[in-house]
């Protein structure tokens, strides 16, 4: 069946919590709807990928890797965490994991999860942690992802031009609503969410946080 039709059951129950152990779900924006994570690393790497603006829709846990007698791990499985459908239709497949928490039988079990995945003609990749600071800046952000955030045509198109030449975020917030710029800022954030408006993850997200449009970036500034 295609992937998109089919809704899996859960193929795995987490086996009690721990220090890492903090199930939610998190709300995909794309598709309006929600996706279980095991843990909040899971939710931080899911933010992410909802962030990038590349990925379509997420099957968490989709199904279980048996290892077959050629493998290294031969009788042993495997549940990856999420199945991807990217905007260009394509699939991939991601696992997440602490880089520090790596061991060599995890990344074993990684490698021969990447030979399935080139055999079925998917991309895989082993998601690994970002900047806790611009980790945070981006949760900020997705507060005001939902659509209810998104600006009316025309103060989308006030606040793009204004930002330019660059703009702080108290400034556009300003210019969209004069007489409440609080009003704005689910605004503005939701441009800077949706890749509209750019800003440096790096630095201190406040009021005075410069955006640009994504089409011009004033020199000296580094945004990611």
């Amino acid at each position: 069946m295609e992937w998109s039709v089919i809704d899996p059951m859960k193929v795995r129950v987490s086996k009690g919590a721990s220090h890492f152990y903090t199930g939610c779900e998190y709300f995909w924006s794309r598709t309006g709807s929600h996706v279980w994570c095991e843990s909040q690393f899971e939710r931080d790497e899911l933010m992410w990928l909802d962030f990038g603006g590349q990925v379509r829709r997420v099957w968490s846990q989709p199904f279980g890797v048996v290892f077959g007698v050629r493998s290294p791990l031969a009788g042993h499985w495997h549940v990856p965490d999420f199945l991807l459908q990217m905007v260009d239709v394509s699939y991939a497949l991601r696992d997440v994991k602490p880089r520090e928490r790596i061991d060599d039988y995890a990344q074993l079990m990684f490698d021969e999860t990447a030979r399935v995945s080139a055999n079925l003609g998917w991309s895989y990749q082993v998601l690994s942690g970002h900047s806790v600071h611009a980790t945070r800046v981006v949760e900020w952000l997705s507060a005001s992802r939902h659509d209810r955030c998104r600006p009316p045509a025309d103060i989308e198109n006030k606040i793009l031009d204004a930002a330019t030449q660059g703009r702080t975020r108290l400034e556009l917030c300003e210019l969209a609503s004069p007489g409440c710029p609080p009003l704005a800022c689910a605004w503005v954030d939701n441009l800077a969410w949706r890749g509209i408006l750019k800003l440096d993850l790096s630095a201190v997200f406040s009021s005075n946080a410069l955006l640009t449009t994504a089409r011009h970036t004033p020199t000296g500034r580094i945004h990611a």
